[in-house]
């Protein structure tokens, strides 16, 4: 069993375009691997389904209602935010902090930043990879 935190471009896609990225949820579920988002995470992909995919919105929040997503509070992830001020966008710190707040595994993204970032503690891979694992 792993764990695994979910970077909102996999969430939205999983929801407006249902390929690999709703099969990265499917798969977590047949592994009985846990699935992390941060409150951040939630709250952007809510906004982006609101403003670019708005008849979306109901199968969006049915599927976080139903499905065994955990999600992370701010509170608890937030001190940790300045370990990693040296990825290359800034806004992305939350996503490693939070996920190595949930003791994650890996990070799902196809957010080339965060792809880029090299650390010891998480692997940051796309869906393929963790669809072919």
């Amino acid at each position: 069993m792993s764990k695994i935190f979910i970077d909102s471009n996999i969430l939205i896609s999983a929801i407006v375009f249902d390929r690999n990225e709703l099969e990265v949820f499917k798969q977590a579920n047949d592994r009985n691997d846990r699935i992390f988002i941060s409150e951040h995470i939630l709250e952007e992909s809510t906004r982006v389904i609101l403003k670019k995919f708005p008849k979306y919105l109901e199968n969006f929040n049915s599927f976080i209602e139903t499905s065994n997503i955990i999600v992370i509070k701010k509170k608890e992830y937030l001190s940790m935010i300045h370990d990693y001020s040296d990825v290359r966008d800034k806004y992305d710190a939350h996503v490693i902090a939070c996920a190595k707040t949930g003791e994650c595994d890996f990070i799902i993204t196809g957010d080339k930043d965060l792809l880029s970032y090299e650390t010891k503690e998480i692997e940051i891979i796309k869906s393929k990879k963790y669809l072919k694992k």
